[in-house]
């Protein structure tokens, strides 16, 4: 007997009732034409940051290419009503799509399968429909193990991944029309070539997104209720995506690690101290399992470590990772009241920037460093220890407004660029102006974030 739910969720399903969709930048490469064999296109990135709408984004780019939207299947797995969800449901999902539309069969679908990971053995399903339908199929999933591990394994290099992160500050400034679309993807962004009050009104805008954050849902609400709302996201990605997942038999450790790691953004996180502490509070626990909490909360999206690189492959740091939250509003939502961290914050927006503009490079390619004459630090080095070069240095600061703080976010660079033969480094800075600083042959370009976050 055929599940009414899903009869019912394939024919209810209307694109206007997801408008406006806000575009997103994550390209996902030329469609392919359906056939049997076909490359799965796979986005992942956390609960509610947007990939149902990126597939939404898709589909209607299909449309517009002229693919009917009887050929095009969307089926979201994220259902309580259906219950247990195995292959067998799987399987009804197609037979009642193409049931219904018998052309799809003929002349090739377009499956968007939302939420896959929600089906047991997955892998297995999608292999066999990849296998024996004519089709071409997009996939979405809450966990990286989707890409890295199960699709790796699945899949053996028939799919391609990709990782899409809740709004970026160019995404936030399209979705809140701070600056005109023309204006803000055209020749203007690029150069920067913006009037004063645009300029005056994309500052602000960043200090918004550092305080709002990119999740879509979480625009535009009011402060208590979006505060709520990514506290929310994160109680849901504890019990969902970790504790359920991976059997946590300690869900309350879960829980208290995963506020220690959020509110300790941009800084780096002591496994050895968050147990002591937890022990003081009658929570006992390991640093064994507080190590495997922390894998699955990076499989879930909910943040990313990142350690310092040695530039030799003989000396591995033994540096504890600093943890950046997957997004600043919900850093700032886990944050306690009383502190104020516009600098981690931003240090964290523009970790998460670079992530986006490096795809498909290795992501331990973006790292801290240190001199070897003082120890200075350098925030982010994009490079790859294992090729023996370094490509690009990154300072972040709230600002430059003092002759102190010049010196210390300069030193570093200057050093590091000496000690390995580079000739420019970059100080991303909150609040300041575009200038450059040299010194023996050697720049420090200092740009705007707000500006340097809208450069392609």
């Amino acid at each position: 007997m055929s599940n009414p739910v899903i009869a019912e969720k394939l024919e209810s399903f209307d694109i206007a009732d997801f408008q406006p969709i806000v575009a997103r930048d994550l390209d996902l490469g030329a469609p392919l034409t359906p056939k049997a064999g076909n490359l799965v296109k796979v986005v992942t990135g956390m609960r509610r940051s947007g990939k149902s709408y990126r597939l939404f984004q898709e589909m209607e780019s299909l449309h517009r290419l002229g693919v009917p939207w009887n050929r095009i299947c969307y089926f979201n797995f994220e259902d309580d009503r259906l219950g247990v969800i195995t292959p067998a449901t799987g399987d009804e999902v197609l037979e009642a799509f193409y049931t219904a539309h018998p052309e799809a069969l003929r002349e090739g679908a377009y499956l968007f399968f939302d939420e896959l990971q929600e089906m047991r053995d997955w892998g297995a399903w999608l292999r066999r429909v990849v296998d024996g339908t004519k089709a071409t199929i997009y996939v979405s999933g809450s966990s990286s193990k989707m890409l890295s591990r199960e699709i790796a394994t699945e899949f053996r290099g028939r799919a391609l991944d990709f990782e899409l992160l809740p709004y970026s500050f160019r995404e936030f400034v399209r979705a809140r029309g701070i600056v005109a679309a023309e204006r803000l993807d055209g020749h203007d962004a690029s150069t920067g070539n913006y009037s004063f009050e645009e300029r005056l009104a994309l500052q602000r805008g960043l200090n918004d997104y550092l305080t709002v954050g990119g999740f879509p849902a979480a625009q535009d609400l009011p402060v208590p209720q979006r505060i709520a709302l990514l506290q929310s996201y994160v109680q849901r990605v504890v019990l969902r995506d970790v504790v359920e997942r991976h059997n946590v038999s300690r869900p309350r450790v879960a829980s208290a690690l995963a506020r220690r790691a959020l509110g300790s953004n941009g800084r780096q996180l002591s496994l050895r101290k968050v147990e002591n502490d937890l022990r003081s509070v009658g929570l006992p626990t390991s640093r064994e399992l507080l190590g495997d909490l922390i894998g699955y909360f990076e499989d879930a999206y909910l943040l990313f470590r990142v350690r310092e690189l040695s530039m030799s492959l003989s000396e591995r740091s033994t540096a504890v990772p600093k943890v950046y939250a997957i997004d600043p509003g919900l850093a700032a939502a886990s944050s306690s009241a009383v502190m104020r961290d516009d600098g981690q914050r931003l240090e964290e927006a523009v970790y998460l920037e670079l992530r986006r503009r490096n795809v498909g490079f290795r992501r331990d390619g973006i790292a801290s460093c240190r001199t070897r004459e003082h120890a200075y630090e350098i925030d982010f080095v994009v490079g790859d220890a294992l090729e023996s070069e370094t490509y690009e240095l990154y300072q972040v600061t709230a600002n430059m407004n003092d002759d102190a703080t010049v010196k210390r976010e300069t030193r570093a660079l200057w050093e590091m660029m000496a000690e390995h033969g580079l000739n420019e480094g970059v100080i991303i800075v909150g609040e300041g102006a575009e200038r450059d600083y040299e010194q023996d042959g050697l720049v420090i370009k200092q740009i705007p974030a707000w500006k340097w976050f809208l450069r392609e």
